[in-house]
């Protein structure tokens, strides 16, 4: 028996953070702050050279940036090498849904490797978060070079650090599931009867270091909920993906749950490690191209009827 609700869990706030610091410690790989800026104004992406980024992007089957485009996609530093299929899957839905857009042949680092190591260190994070700023306004100087009004991020940190940084023009700033749904709302999706467990997220970092900034969560629960043949099964979202990763798949098994999905890029990452074996994690955009690909199905067989 399937039971839907919330639980309540404290968690000290200080040790949900310090996972979170630990994570960009990792990704520093041993370099300083200013070592860290360095490498970005030089190569732009925080981890890896833009010749590395180039060929996984060519690899999952993604074609070359149009000259220009109305839509400028940010994949983020490490999007397309932690999770590349969720990449993979937005660009499949642009293309299916023929929404307009571009990408970046060099793009800039949002800042967020840079606050997730500074943000107990008060001046340096004032520091951090003012070059993240100033990452920011290149990869938009670059977008509307190309004629994009819009930046769509495929990564939750990178919304956040390029909403922050241009807080009055936020809107033209927009998590890419945005973007997928204003158009997929004129579309009544159905897939075979399905259960799957709905993580929203936990917002940990996110709320602590870019206050004021929300995504439209709501939204994305919304639209899933009126796919028709699933039921959609509330996980408790006080829980840190980067602290209580098994607690959270744990109490989706103790719900009988055997699928989560996870609109956060982040927790999505975090979460899936700790899946294995015990349940499916499947991605929104997955979901969603499964939904479309069942409709199409069904407009084939009834005009050939």
């Amino acid at each position: 028996m399937i039971k839907e609700g919330r639980v309540k869990i404290n968690m000290s706030k200080a040790t949900r953070l310090a996972a979170w610091r630990t994570t960009g410690e990792v990704l520093s790989c041993g370099r300083t702050v200013d070592e860290q800026m360095e490498s970005i104004r030089k190569y732009g992406n925080h981890g890896v050279s833009p010749v590395l980024r180039a060929g996984v992007l060519a690899a999952h089957g993604i074609s070359k940036p149009k000259d220009n485009a109305k839509n400028c996609i940010i994949f983020g530093c490490y999007r397309p090498f932690t999770t590349p299929f969720l990449v993979r899957d937005y660009i499949r839905l642009l293309d299916m849904l023929n929404i307009d857009y571009t990408y970046l042949d060099h793009e800039y680092c949002c800042g967020v490797p840079l606050a997730m190591t500074t943000m107990n260190s008060g001046e340096q994070l004032d520091n951090a978060m003012s070059v993240g700023r100033e990452f920011n306004q290149l990869n938009l100087n670059l977008a509307q070079q190309k004629g994009a009004i819009k930046l769509a991020y495929c990564c939750a940190g990178c919304v956040h650090a390029a909403k922050n940084a241009f807080n009055e023009t936020s809107d033209s700033h927009v998590y890419i599931v945005d973007l997928i749904l204003d158009e997929i709302e004129k579309h009544h999706l159905k897939i075979p009867p399905t259960v799957i467990g709905y993580f929203e997220g936990c917002h940990t970092f996110f709320r602590n270091i870019y206050s004021g900034i929300r995504l439209d969560w709501g939204r994305y629960r919304q639209r899933l909920s009126k796919i028709e043949g699933l039921k959609i099964v509330d996980l408790p979202n006080n829980m840190c993906c980067r602290e209580s990763a098994i607690k959270i798949i744990e109490s989706a098994v103790k719900m009988n749950l055997t699928k989560i999905l996870c609109p956060c890029s982040g927790c999505y990452a975090s979460l899936m490690p700790a899946s294995k074996g015990k349940l499916q994690m499947i991605t929104l955009p997955d979901l969603l191209l499964q939904s479309l690909e069942s409709k199409k199905i069904d407009e084939s067989f009834k005009i050939k009827k």
